[in-house]
Formats: C-alpha cells, sequence, structure tokens
C-alpha cells in the first residue's frame, strides 16, 4: 500500500524533500510495530497508540509529533480514498494540541547589531550581510534564497521572481525588495558576475 502511495506522491511532483519525509516517517511507523502493517493491523487504535508512544515514551516535541501524524494521516487518507482500507482512520488520528507561543520579532537595534557584526572587509562576510537584508526584506525561506538566479532579480521593478521548482509550495512568486536592499544587491551581483546563482557557500579544497 505504501509504495502505491509514494507513487501517488511522487506523480504529483512533490519536491524531493517532501517525498523523502513520507519515506522516513513510514519508516519510524514501521519500527513501533516492528514490521510492516498488514490491512487488518490498520487500525485507528494501532495509529492512536503510536501517537501515545512518540508524546510520552519518546517525549518528542509536539511540533515534532505533528509533523510525522501528518505525513501519516496523507498516507491513511490515500488509503481510505482507493478502498485499501474500510475505516477513515485519517479523521480520528489527529494532531496533537500544541500551546501557542509568542515568537518575539528582533528589535530595531538587535537588528543593526547583527547587521554590524559582518565583516565587509571579506567576500563572505560582504555576501552574508547581503543575504540577511534580502532575508528581512522579503521573508523567504532560506533554500528559496540559495536557489535564486540572477536572471531572477529585476531590479527595475525592485522583485525577486522565486521559481516553483524551488519553493515548498510549488508556486512561483514576486517579493518586492526596498530601495536601500536594492542597491546592496546590485553591487553584490556586479561584483561576483561570474557565478550563475546570486549565494554560493565556499568551502576550502582539499589538498
Amino acid at each position: 500500500m505504501f509504495e502505491r502511495f509514494m507513487w501517488f506522491k511522487n506523480s504529483e511532483g512533490n519536491v524531493p524533500r517532501t517525498v523523502e519525509e513520507y519515506e522516513i516517517h513510514f519508516q519510524w511507523l514501521c519500527d513501533y510495530f516492528g514490521k510492516d502493517l498488514s490491512r487488518e493491523e490498520i487500525t485507528t487504535e494501532a495509529f492512536l497508540g503510536w501517537t501515545d508512544f512518540m508524546t510520552h515514551e519518546k517525549q518528542l516535541k509536539p511540533n515534532t509529533v505533528n509533523i510525522r501524524i501528518r505525513t501519516m494521516r496523507a498516507f491513511l487518507r490515500y488509503c481510505f480514498m482507493e478502498n485499501m482500507i474500510d475505516e477513515p482512520i485519517h479523521e480520528k488520528f489527529k494532531p496533537v494540541k500544541v500551546a501557542e507561543e509568542v515568537i518575539e520579532a528582533l528589535s530595531v537595534a538587535e537588528i543593526k547589531s547583527l547587521l554590524n557584526a559582518f565583516d565587509e572587509s571579506t567576500f563572505a562576510g560582504y555576501r552574508d550581510k547581503v543575504m540577511v537584508l534580502v532575508l528581512l526584506d522579503t521573508m523567504v525561506r532560506i533554500s528559496e534564497l540559495l536557489a535564486m538566479k540572477r536572471p531572477n532579480v529585476d531590479f527595475k521593478a525592485g522583485t525577486i521572481k522565486l521559481e516553483a521548482m524551488n519553493t515548498k509550495t510549488r508556486k512561483a512568486r514576486e517579493v518586492p525588495l526596498s530601495i536601500k536592499t536594492i542597491k546592496l544587491l546590485k553591487e553584490y551581483m556586479n561584483e561576483s558576475e561570474d557565478l550563475e546563482k546570486t549565494f554560493y557557500s565556499f568551502r576550502p579544497q582539499g589538498i
């Protein structure tokens, strides 16, 4: 059943990381049961027991538990819709409650302190400062930023285009930049015009 589910997920065009998460979480489920489950063994009680095991015995954080639950709920929903199982287990096998946390934003002083910490006398320090400014401006994911290529930047429009293949939602979108960040990004790209991607991580090569 899981092989068919994975075939379906691959056919949807999910990013490799998402597909890999399904495989990893299913393996953790199998490790809990000590084997692959047969159709008859896929029950609500079995999956609720797994939730209890992760929450109380393993003492995993609620957010970690919920990531695993959500991927397996997708598997159970697929099995039910394809008539592989008779019970809509996914309707009862739900994420655990998570206490709401207040996320504190950086103050203006903290942001200034962060930007002043970069050593702009080195290329890496200069690059990192520009990266942080772009992240603060756009709120894009770091993976989206690292995948950005030079043609994705439109200085006239003051925007960056994120290609669908590089976004988690698989949808292309454009994000705006401030005038200050546009100026710094343009200067940085002029100094690194031989690079295909906008931001590269350089590592020393072995001898």
